[in-house]
């Protein structure tokens, strides 16, 4: 096994791929070989990370998806199969949400992000999944979130479907095993457009709550998401990896 191109021939298709974790994740996929459909609800931030993949000498076309609805994810995989013939790697990754608890959250804005957070998922592998068995193989990751394991305040419909998308990868494993792998990534904080909003004390204070005392770069999730998408996790399925700097590992106080 060549080491140095995991994904070599593979086609990949990465969800909220125009910026963060997506956009880092589809850049190593190229990397490693595989040609990418990067999808966003922002064209022209997806159409970025392509440009940055094709200077680079890697394979990548994007589609404008809002994965909060079937007609679109049914056309943006489609459009990935007659693109370039086949799907071997799903990274659901996209996230849209509103914080707030329970009293606070409207209605619309619980379903919106429950729709783009948690049912999504379930909506790309009701599109992927029959085109993998054809196939006989595939790789389906999901991005999860430590919220998943923690609770933490004002997120009452992030933390919500996020918990969802762990139970759906056991699932999804489950039904689709041994031909389909299907598994989790519970990132920590890592520093994406999200995190634009923080100052650098707030930033520095989230990165002292974990014991590397750092927060994560996007790229460090995407090459956890390069070890499960290649052989080299080929016996893994149906688990959640935690890329936390070792957060939930620990009681700290402040």
């Amino acid at each position: 096994m060549n080491w140095s191109k995991m994904l070599d021939a593979k086609v990949a298709l990465v969800t909220g791929g125009g910026s963060g974790i997506g956009r880092a994740t589809a850049q190593v996929f190229a990397e490693h070989g595989a040609s990418v459909m990067v999808a966003d609800v922002n064209g022209a931030s997806a159409e970025q990370t392509v440009a940055g993949i094709l200077a680079a000498g890697g394979d990548a076309t994007f589609q404008q998806t809002d994965v909060g609805k079937m007609q679109d994810v049914e056309r943006m995989v489609q459009q990935t199969v007659e693109r370039y013939g086949r799907l071997d790697v799903v990274l659901s990754n996209a996230a849209g949400y509103q914080l707030g608890t329970a009293t606070e959250i409207s209605e619309a804005d619980w379903d919106r992000t429950l729709d783009v957070c948690l049912k999504a998922t379930w909506m790309i592998a009701h599109q992927a999944m029959p085109i993998m068995l054809r196939q006989e193989t595939g790789a389906f990751i999901i991005t999860g979130s430590v919220q998943a394991l923690r609770g933490y305040t004002g997120h009452v419909a992030y933390q919500a479907a996020k918990g969802g998308l762990m139970a759906l990868t056991r699932s999804l494993a489950a039904d689709y095993a041994p031909k389909i792998r299907v598994n989790a990534i519970l990132p920590g904080a890592v520093i994406t457009g999200i995190a634009a909003h923080l100052n650098e004390s707030q930033l520095d204070h989230m990165a002292k709550r974990c014991p590397l005392q750092r927060n994560s770069r996007p790229e460090e999730i995407g090459r956890v998401a390069l070890f499960l998408a290649s052989d080299m996790s080929s016996y893994v399925t149906g688990t959640s990896v935690i890329v936390d700097g070792g957060l939930t590992s620990v009681i700290k106080m402040d």
